[in-house]
């Protein structure tokens, strides 16, 4: 059986700017693995890299889901802006070697994932709800469904609403 810390889940999102021009966000890669939670954008600039323990999650009813890590919170979205950059080939490139679909492409968040989606579910079978979560991932199911059921079985705070 494998452990929690051995789940590797990839998804791309696009996040929104501290200074809150809602017209470019950026493309990222939240990537959990070895029980960390890291977060890359489209010009390689890590934005989020630390043990899930020490990150919080909170989903607001508009989509979005805020992580918050040493007093920064980084609001994540599915989808991209009007001037928002494009996923760079070496994103589109991991999500796909993943299994994972890529926002902004054709079929991006309506199809289910590939080989690496199913590698993911598989090592999730033994979490309960966060496996049933994990399926929702590929096909763009609400972040609030999703998301939280993964980050609880990794020890992040989860910070739900009603």
């Amino acid at each position: 059986m494998r452990e929690v810390g051995d789940m590797v889940v990839k998804q791309g999102f696009y996040l929104r700017p501290r200074y809150r021009n809602y017209l470019v966000l950026w493309p990222v890669v939240l990537t959990v693995a070895e029980g960390r939670l890291r977060l890359v954008d489209h010009k390689d600039r890590v934005h989020l890299d630390a043990p899930a323990q020490e990150v919080s999650a909170r989903f607001s009813r508009f989509g979005l889901m805020h992580l918050s890590h040493a007093g920064r919170r980084l609001p994540l979205q599915r989808h991209g802006a009007n001037w928002s950059p494009n996923f760079t080939t070496r994103q589109v490139e991991e999500l796909e070697a993943a299994g994972m679909p890529v926002p902004g492409l054709a079929g991006g968040m309506s199809g289910g994932g590939g080989d690496g989606l199913l590698d993911a579910l598989a090592g999730l079978s033994a979490l309960g709800e966060a496996a049933d979560a994990a399926a929702s991932l590929g096909s763009g199911g609400p972040l609030r469904r999703s998301w939280p059921p993964i980050l609880t079985a990794l020890g992040c705070r989860v910070e739900t609403r009603g």
